[in-house]
This record gives C-alpha cells, sequence and structure tokens, in this order.
C-alpha cells in the first residue's frame, strides 16, 4: 500500500472564511501544495481539516481543492462545500459587515440574526443593506463540491504533516498526537518563534497560546522542518532545553510570486484607484503594518528624507493592513502633515496589485525586527527589485548578497542606506541588473524539497 501525507490545512479553511486574500503562511500552503499534488499521486497527497475541535475531520485530494487557477477563498470554501455557489453572502462578507459593532454586543448579536434572515427571505435587499455589490457569478459555475470524505482512520504508514498555524488544539492534532504515539511519523512544520523569542511584538494571547502549542509539540512531532536557518537555530534553542533529539531541518521559502514570469514588466493594476494615489516615484514595502514590521521606522526615515532631500524625496507606499500595536505609527503620521503627503496606505491590497507595485517600484525597502523568512523580499527579487533589507533574523538568507542589509534600530544608517538608491540610478540600475541574472527559487523547487525532507 502506497505512503499516504495528510496535510492540516484547518487553519487555512479558517482563514478563508475571515479574510479574502492570504497572508504569507496561508500562501506558502496553497503555493506547496499546488505543485506537491503534481509530482506525486494524486491519491497520496491528501488535504484534512476540522471546522471545531470537536467535529469529524473532512478529507480531500490536495490535486481537486488545488487547480492552477489563482486563489478565491471563495471558490475553496465551495468545493469543499461549506459555502453554497447560491449564498447570499459569504462569511467573509458577513463578518466584514459585523465588524462595525463590538464584539459580544447584543447590537451586533441582533444585527447578524437580521442579516441571516434577510440573506435567506431578500438575498439582493440583504447586499443592498450591507453595502455590497450585486451577487458576483464567480462560483456560480463551480461545481456544488469536489469529493470529501471523513477520516477514519491512518494506516501505520502514512505521513502527517502539520503545515499550518495549528496553535489551536483541533481534532486533527488530536488524531495526530494517537499516530505518533503509534509509531507514524508526523512532521510539524516551523514558521518561526517570534512569540517565544520576542513577546514584545506580539499580544498576550498569541503569546501564550504559541507557547502552549510548542510544548504541546514534542508530544508528537517525529520531525520539525523549518522555513530558514534562522528558524530553524531558534527551534534548536528551544529544544536544547529538553534534551530532545527530535531532527530539525531547514526548508527555504521561494523567491517566485506566482503567476508572473521573472522580470515581467508593464504591470496594470485592475485597481487603478490605488495608482491614483501615488503622484510621484515611490518606494514600497509590502506587509503588515505591526510593531514588529517596523514601519515606524521608516515613517522616522522619511521624515529625514524631506528635510534633506525635498522635493526628491519618492513617495512611501505601504501595502498592507493595519495590525496590532501600531498606536506610535498612526500618531507619528497623524502628527506631521508632510509626511501624510509623501506616505500611502493600500490596505486591501491584491496579489494583481502587488505584481503592479513590485514592478513600478524604485525600489523595495524591508525594515522588519524580526522574520521567518522574508517573503516580500524574495518576490521583489522575482520582478528584478533592489532591496534595503534589515539585517536581523532570516533576512539575510533570502537574497544573500543581491541586496543591501541595515541595522532596524539604526535611523541614522538607514537613511544612508536609503538615500543611496534613491540618488544614484546607476547604482539601482547595477543591482537590479545582477538580480535580474541572479538563480531564484520557484514554489515548485520547494515543494520538490519538502517532497524529500518528507521521505527521509
Amino acid at each position: 500500500m502506497s505512503m499516504k501525507y495528510y496535510f492540516d490545512i484547518t487553519d487555512l479553511v479558517k482563514f478563508a472564511q475571515k479574510n479574502g486574500s492570504v497572508s504569507g503562511i496561508q500562501r506558502v500552503q496553497i503555493r506547496v501544495l499546488q505543485h506537491l499534488s503534481s509530482v506525486r499521486e494524486k491519491d497520496e497527497i491528501l488535504c484534512a481539516y476540522a471546522m471545531n475541535r470537536f467535529s469529524g475531520i473532512k478529507v480531500c485530494r490536495a490535486k481537486d481543492l488545488f487547480t492552477n487557477e489563482a486563489y478565491s477563498a471563495s471558490r475553496m470554501l465551495v468545493r469543499l462545500g461549506i459555502e453554497k455557489p447560491s449564498t447570499s453572502f459569504s462569511k467573509l462578507e458577513l463578518y466584514g459587515e459585523l465588524a462595525k459593532y463590538k464584539k459580544g454586543s447584543l447590537r451586533r448579536m441582533l444585527r447578524k440574526v437580521e442579516l441571516l434572515t434577510l440573506g435567506r427571505l431578500f438575498p439582493d435587499y440583504a447586499r443592498a443593506q450591507m453595502s455590497l455589490p450585486p451577487r458576483s457569478n464567480e462560483n456560480a459555475h463551480e461545481p456544488k463540491t469536489i469529493e470529501t470524505w471523513s477520516l477514519s482512520d491512518f494506516e501505520d504508514n502514512d505521513h502527517i504533516v502539520m503545515i499550518g498555524t495549528n496553535w489551536n488544539t483541533s481534532a486533527f492534532e488530536k488524531r495526530a498526537r494517537q499516530h505518533s504515539k503509534r509509531g507514524g511519523r508526523v512532521s510539524q512544520v516551523i514558521y518561526d518563534l517570534i512569540p517565544y523569542r520576542y513577546p514584545q511584538y506580539c499580544i498576550d494571547s498569541l503569546t501564550k497560546k504559541f507557547n502552549v502549542f510548542l510544548n504541546r509539540s514534542r508530544s508528537f512531532a517525529s520531525q520539525y522542518i523549518c522555513i530558514s536557518e534562522a528558524t530553524k537555530n531558534d527551534l534548536l534553542d528551544y529544544l536544547s532545553d529538553f534534551n530532545s533529539d527530535v531532527p530539525v531541518k531547514s526548508w527555504p521559502l521561494a523567491h517566485e510570486f506566482e503567476g508572473y514570469q521573472r522580470n515581467e514588466k508593464c504591470l496594470e493594476s485592475p485597481q487603478p484607484e490605488h495608482f491614483k494615489k501615488i503622484q510621484r516615484p515611490f518606494v514600497l514595502c509590502v506587509g503588515t503594518i505591526e510593531v514588529r514590521k517596523n514601519g515606524i521606522a521608516l515613517l522616522k526615515v522619511w521624515q529625514r528624507l524631506l528635510k534633506e532631500l525635498g522635493d526628491k524625496t519618492p513617495q512611501l507606499v505601504f501595502a498592507g493592513k493595519y495590525g496590532w500595536k501600531i498606536e506610535p505609527f498612526k500618531k507619528l503620521l497623524q502628527e506631521d502633515l508632510s509626511l501624510q503627503q509623501a506616505v500611502t496606505i493600500i490596505p486591501q491590497a491584491t496579489d494583481a496589485d502587488l505584481a503592479a507595485l513590485y514592478q513600478k517600484c524604485l525600489f523595495f525597502v524591508y525594515p522588519s525586527l524580526a522574520e521567518g523568512w522574508g517573503l516580500p523580499v524574495g518576490e521583489a527579487a522575482w520582478f528584478g527589485k533592489y532591496s534595503v533589507a534589515s539585517a536581523s533574523s532570516s533576512l539575510p538568507e533570502v537574497c544573500g548578497d543581491l541586496v543591501d542589509y541595515v541595522d532596524p534600530n539604526n535611523i541614522d544608517d538607514f537613511v544612508q542606506s536609503i538615500k543611496h538608491p534613491i540618488m544614484d540610478e546607476e547604482y539601482r540600475k547595477c543591482r537590479e541588473e545582477n538580480i535580474s541574472q541572479a538563480s531564484l527559487r520557484t514554489w515548485k523547487d520547494v515543494a520538490v524539497h519538502l517532497n524529500q525532507l518528507l521521505d527521509h
């Protein structure tokens, strides 16, 4: 009997119900499973998910769920039978409307009941009430579901891969623990140890939840797979306190921005209103605006650049939504009118928007204080763009000597490192030329590498 690989996508499914686009970890899961299912037999790469701790576990083939189409949260949920193509509004749209009300409040509960009732009786009116456009035909021709089935039990030689953010205890993790105790293989992917190592960058609830997960993982992981050498070293340091002999392997991620050719040019955003906000040449930063990403350092750098360069200062564009602990960022931006005019925030950028932004920017900047990998630096390189990146944690692993590094806490050095490529176009073009010819890693490369790690 051939070995089957069960990948836990519980967090991806739950994320899709509340988010239209994907963040870094979800993007990794989708890309890797798309390619891994193409290099193995279709019945070998399986996806499993549990909607809550007490529900049964559903299974499907990765090849059926992750096709070559661009990712769509609603399409994935329709394929799994979690949402109907004819539904009045998605859970994502419902939660977007309810976000206007305080969590746990009576007003929020009553509004939810009202909308669910209207949705059943008068779907178009319900959408109008929520200020949503008319229902899309995006899912109208989708098959109602792909084939899914309930997980009965694992065979002895089956391999379970915890590839997501399984920080919450799930029904699937419970089964993985039982499989491990019987001698079965369970691989745990570790993206970073930031909540453990740098709790000051996280909210308290995440730190507690992650630390409990990390301790729990030692009860079932037969090997750990880390997305960078830096993350691997952090994990080995953690495990050294427990005299653990569980193998820890490194699995670097990709540079590829899937769906676009290397060094692709002349891309247009499908949402041109974003580019109307950008009035002059710009420098780009991609990622959630939160304390760990250190966006406030860029604001301070731009304050200095505006004084030193005046009208020659490029626009600074953040493509990312607001996260946690960013009150100082907002305060600094609100108090400086000239900074407001030089900074643009695009909170809902699609992949197509990001591709156009990468391609059109002067260069990329990434001041993060800690990362598990650093996808945006690699993605910028995929479009032939030079970066000024933080020298912290895993970031130097992404592009090596193709980009320049700076201490993220040293504003003076940051100003000089960013001013150089602004003023010296020849230097910038030379760096771009080297990047455009470099060997970069595709998602297929990453999937093939994971295939090897799972087989050994």
